[in-house]
């Protein structure tokens, strides 16, 4: 019971993370037992690309083929299976998972909490031109990665200041609900 309502719970936080210009509340249920709601911008549309009992694919991707694209990842993980939240962590295994982060790309990292209080590990790519900013936090056991990226046919994959100064924004206002039945 408690995975489910965690994955609900992180299944809000994904659909409200996608746009600082908020217009009207989408919401979107995953196997009656969460339920991701939030706010897209004009001409985005959240779509679930494969789900299963503890897995969930997502992409926030806007008609426009050019504009940055989000992908979300929810994943239950037994080694994280007593933790509630990111700052539950001890330092040693913030440490690790870090690392994680940094094998392939050299990235700088942030820690903040939402308005709503779900603390984020921001990952950003370092450099003049950075492709990717994630975002990671877990959730009662679930590892959840939202990851921004360039559109599909931007000019170029880097993301621009702008992109990237309005993601930071919309993490902030994350909101997690749980679903009442």
């Amino acid at each position: 019971m408690k995975k489910m309502i965690s994955l609900l719970l992180c299944a809000v936080l994904l659909l409200t993370c996608v746009s600082a210009f908020a217009e009207e509340k989408t919401s979107i249920e995953f196997q009656n037992r969460m339920q991701f709601s939030g706010v897209l911008p004009d001409g985005y549309k959240c779509s679930i690309l494969s789900q299963s009992e503890l897995t969930l694919e997502c992409a926030v991707a806007s008609d426009d083929p050019a504009a940055p694209r989000l992908n979300i990842y929810v994943s239950f993980n037994e080694s994280y299976a007593t933790i509630n939240q990111l700052s539950d962590l001890d330092a040693d295994s913030l440490e690790r998972l870090k690392m994680g982060f940094s094998e392939e790309n050299t990235v700088t990292f942030d820690t903040f909490k939402t308005d709503s209080g779900v603390d984020l590990l921001l990952v950003q790519e370092t450099g003049d031109d950075p492709d990717f900013l994630d975002f990671y936090t877990i959730c009662q056991g679930h590892e959840i990665e939202l990851t921004l990226t360039a559109g599909d046919e931007a000019p170029g994959l880097a993301l621009t200041e702008e992109q990237i100064s309005n993601c930071l924004n919309l993490m902030r206002t994350l909101d997690i609900l749980p679903v009442r039945g």
